[in-house]
């Protein structure tokens, strides 16, 4: 009798350390994600992420990640980055360990939702509309008269929400750049808020004339990260950025492994405004 009370007892403390065990799991405890595991999201915004039909993106910040991953001693497989869309990407990031995206703005309201490797570039922000409309903005609060396309869970989307009160209803939420462009061009909205380098390259492989939709207004540029579930863990995050760091270092002829990387894509600051 006493025998099997200890091993009923035995099995009831098991079944209670498995229930404990599955509840961390499926309520996501963040138990640290290891390098090989990262799963990266890239979204259409040339010339940082570059689309092609026939093989992984390509891009400034597809061949920084590269050379990152070398630097920090880890393997680079560009069949570990998917393209999706940019809305799920940075859900999926911010809620599922073991995934990261390409390029995220950072400001305050995101800083404790990710962890970063940056800055990897500075990326301008405009507002576009076509030229024929004659609309001029003066102060960003004027925004507010108009339909404005913007892809959801984007950087441009918190900033606005967060100047302009109320400026959510003149929002017109969407999925991809190139539904802003078919929006815009449409005249489904009046206006739409993005890179000044993306917009211009999507519009030309759209078939639209980028001089007929010139920017309107512009925006304080944004700093561009690597960005990584709270769940990666923190000595892989720390090799990155220092990775990163030592490619940003001035060599004998002064100038950088990052910088010459640069300049393949962005023939100059000044081209990028």
């Amino acid at each position: 009798m006493c025998y099997f009370t200890s091993m009923e007892k035995y099995g009831v403390k098991i079944k209670q350390k498995l229930f404990v065990f599955l509840c961390v799991v499926l309520l996501g405890f963040p138990f640290p994600v290891q390098a090989h595991g990262i799963h990266f999201y890239a979204g259409n915004l040339p010339p940082f992420i570059i689309l092609r039909p026939d093989g992984p993106p390509t891009g400034f910040a597809v061949d920084l990640l590269r050379d990152v991953l070398q630097a920090a001693g880890e393997s680079f497989y560009p069949d570990n980055i998917e393209v999706t869309n940019w809305a799920r990407a940075v859900t999926e990031v911010e809620t599922l360990p073991g995934k990261a995206l390409l390029c995220l703005a950072l400001f305050p309201e995101r800083r404790d939702k990710f962890k970063w490797v940056g800055p990897i570039d500075v990326m301008a922000m405009g507002v576009f509309a076509p030229k024929m409309r004659g609309i001029s903005i003066v102060d960003g609060a004027e925004l507010k008269k108009y339909r404005i396309g913007m892809v959801r869970n984007t950087a441009p989307v918190k900033i606005l929400l967060g100047k302009y009160p109320g400026i959510d209803k003149s929002m017109v939420l969407l999925s991809s750049i190139v539904t802003q462009l078919r929006m815009l061009e449409e005249g489904r909205v009046d206006l739409v808020v993005q890179a000044p380098l993306a917009i211009r390259q999507l519009m030309r492989e759209q078939g639209m004339a980028s001089d007929e939709y010139p920017m309107v207004y512009a925006f304080e540029s944004m700093s561009l990260y690597f960005g990584f579930n709270k769940a990666t863990d923190d000595d892989y995050i720390a090799r990155l950025q220092a990775g990163l760091d030592r490619l940003k270092v001035r060599d004998a002829n002064g100038t950088s492994r990052y910088e010459r990387l640069r300049a393949l894509y962005f023939p100059s600051r000044d081209s990028e405004n």
